[in-house]
């Protein structure tokens, strides 16, 4: 068998911060998930971890690999200083006409969609350099899509202890019948994927052994998280490290990478991209993280006296109508840009290609 997996950047590399994530968070709670289940509020240090150290800090990581490199600002300057100002003014408007319930509602399905589309993403990465528009290609799109929609069907039919948000419930499906339909299309795209991956590897010797793992590890992932467990701890541990490592880590290889590249030669920024700097990376992430996690709870939640403090301001109606939908402007950026940064397909995508290859 020959290994035939277009890598991110190295077997290793990819096996430790992309595949291996969502793989080892997926062991960890199939081996201890019933004890991780029965614990009620999430200790500090782990919160810290998970929030900060991972869910916010991967929104800012993103900031790395737009507004912090001037050389990328400058080339889609309107799109980063629009994009912003719209996120926070249509929060404000949905806010403001529609009440928090709806707000939050929007944002977690907007969430909820850049976690799927954060998935197939990195399969096509993975898959980049196969055919595109044949069968094979179809069912390799239908397959990673169907790992993180049938579940998300599977969770809006049947009642979960989890929550994505605050003031957020899904809407319910009122009938069992979409979930056996889907569950049905599920297993048959899964061994459509199987066939199709072992009758390739039988007549070339090839195996894109990254595709493959990335998609199942989906598909474990998801399926733990929501399916087969039905805690907050479980889930939110799933989601979180599953999703959020594996973003932090693509920023930074791809600079990393990028700082490589002749091309980019005269970037300083691309300077920021050693070995010796993850630290400060990491560091700087959690820091910006903190930072907004603070107003967060002096302002809204009031939930983390320990870790943020005991001083907490009673914002009135009108501030909470522009300081939320502000605070939240800067995941809603981040959703909307991951749409254009990482595009590898059309004449418009050519600097993903440069590095990514």
């Amino acid at each position: 068998m020959r290994i035939a997996t277009p890598w991110i950047y190295s077997q290793k590399f990819d096996f430790g911060a992309i595949i291996g994530p969502p793989v080892l968070i997926t062991t960890i709670v199939l081996i201890w998930g019933s004890k991780l289940a029965s614990i009620g509020d999430t200790p500090p240090w782990l919160w810290i971890l998970l929030v900060l150290g991972i869910d916010v800090a991967h929104v800012y990581s993103s900031l790395f690999r737009t507004y912090f490199d001037r050389e990328e600002f400058q080339r889609r300057r309107k799109l980063y200083l629009v994009v912003p100002l719209v996120s926070w003014l249509g929060g404000v408007v949905i806010y403001a006409l529609w009440g928090p319930t709806l707000f939050w509602t929007a944002v977690a399905y907007f969430a909820i969609y850049h976690f799927v589309r954060q998935q197939y993403g990195f399969f096509m990465l993975y898959r980049r350099n196969e055919p595109r528009g044949d069968l094979s290609y179809r069912i390799d799109q239908m397959a990673i899509y169907m790992t993180t929609v049938y579940p998300l069907i599977y969770w809006h039919t049947y009642p979960r202890n989890f929550q994505w948000f605050s003031d957020f419930e899904v809407y319910r499906i009122p009938t069992i019948w979409p979930d056996l339909v889907f569950r049905a299309i599920y297993i048959a795209l899964l061994a459509a994927f199987v066939i199709k991956e072992a009758y390739r590897w039988k007549q070339t010797g090839e195996l894109n052994v990254g595709k493959c793992l990335l998609l199942f590890a989906t598909a474990a992932a998801w399926g733990t998280g929501i399916i087969l467990f039905n805690g907050d701890l479980t889930f939110t541990l799933i989601n979180i490290v599953a999703h959020g490592v594996p973003y932090i880590a693509l920023i930074w290889i791809y600079q990393y990478r990028k700082r490589t590249n002749q091309k980019y030669a005269e970037n300083r920024f691309l300077r920021f991209f050693q070995l010796k700097y993850v630290p400060l990376y990491l560091a700087a992430l959690f820091a910006f993280a903190y930072f907004e996690e603070g107003i967060w709870d002096r302002f809204v939640w009031r939930e983390h006296a320990d870790i943020f403090g005991s001083f907490h301001v009673v914002a009135s109606a009108t501030a909470l109508m522009l300081l939320v939908p502000l605070l939240t402007m800067p995941q809603i950026t981040h959703y909307v840009l991951d749409a254009f940064i990482w595009r590898v397909n059309k004449k418009d995508k050519e600097e993903v290609r440069a590095v990514i290859g």
